[in-house]
């Protein structure tokens, strides 16, 4: 990585669309030259170009949920259970009290509740021993995030989790939406 690697990547922070040429003409190379770059830089995996949701448009709610496990095996089994949930957004091993963070999304508010308290929760799991939940009130600078709309496929009737939402009395009781994997998933996001 050099400076001009860290002007690109400026510059296409600030619009992930600007051309090569646009790119080129910030950076005093020809467009040839920005492309080779910019390829350069996602072979080496250093950059992803990729849609981000606003998270404040979609008016969805957002927590942090702090996990405390009891040893690394269960941590490695927690975070390939929720791999493909598309109500995490992001883990985050950390040191200290509690060694696993994780970044969560739900439609309303009671289907957050519902995520933080039911058997499709991170905080169900054995292997956990206590948990604390922070929701977010807003987002300060930048509400775009990574949802992980490429893994939902509206078809089966169990969870990339293993839960199966038709069990759960929350969804029974009509407070939470259910997982936008499931057919018959209650809630607005379109698949």
């Amino acid at each position: 990585m050099d400076k001009i690697d860290w002007k690109l990547i400026k510059q296409l922070r600030s619009n992930g669309r600007k051309t090569f040429k646009e790119l080129g003409e910030a950076i005093g190379f020809t467009s040839l030259g920005a492309k080779k770059r910019v390829e350069k830089l996602l072979k080496k995996d250093i950059i992803n170009i990729s849609a981000l949701v606003n998270t404040d448009a979609l008016d969805l709610r957002l927590a942090l949920i702090l996990l405390e496990i009891e040893n690394a095996e269960t941590l490695r089994n927690i975070i390939d259970r929720y791999n493909k949930c598309p109500r995490v957004i992001n883990f985050f091993t950390t040191m200290g009290g509690y060694n696993l963070i994780a970044l969560v999304m739900a439609e309303d508010q009671t289907t957050l509740e519902s995520e933080s308290m039911e058997k499709c929760g991170l905080r169900s799991g054995e292997g956990i021993r206590r948990s604390e939940v922070y929701l977010i009130g807003r987002v300060h600078h930048y509400p775009f995030l990574p949802l992980k709309t490429d893994i939902i496929e509206a078809e089966g009737d169990i969870t990339p989790c293993g839960v199966q939402c038709k069990d759960c009395q929350s969804f029974q009781d009509k407070k939470c939406v259910g997982c936008p994997t499931l057919s018959y998933y209650r809630g607005p996001i379109e698949l």
